[in-house]
């Protein structure tokens, strides 16, 4: 067998609170994508992948995928960008410390 490359996928999962009073709480699952450069050096590719636990107010919104978006749908009719918040909140809740001590797996 002969390896011509390395690949690691790592899901990660961060709780997160936005508005006042935590009026919407949801955990985002990022995922982590790390790979072996032809140069011997690591890549790391970060993508938003998922969403889980989402509540507003309180109350969880079920359904899945269909209830997250339909609530989005909701909260847009008020003028409320859900997925901007969600983006807002994300920038940098992975940080350069975490990608190192991620890249430390990959060897």
């Amino acid at each position: 067998m002969n390896i011509t490359s390395k690949t690691l996928m790592i899901n990660v999962e961060h709780n997160l609170t936005i508005g006042t009073n935590d009026a919407i709480t949801l955990d985002v699952i990022h995922q982590v994508c790390l790979y072996e450069n032809n140069d011997g050096s690591i890549g790391c590719d970060i993508d938003l992948i998922n969403f889980d636990n989402i509540k507003f107010l309180g109350i969880s919104i079920e359904n899945g995928y269909s209830g997250f978006r339909d609530f989005k749908d909701q909260m847009l009719k008020f003028g409320i960008n859900v997925d901007e918040l969600v983006d807002e909140e994300c920038v940098g809740i992975i940080t350069n410390k975490d990608i190192i001590e991620l890249k430390s797996m990959f060897k």
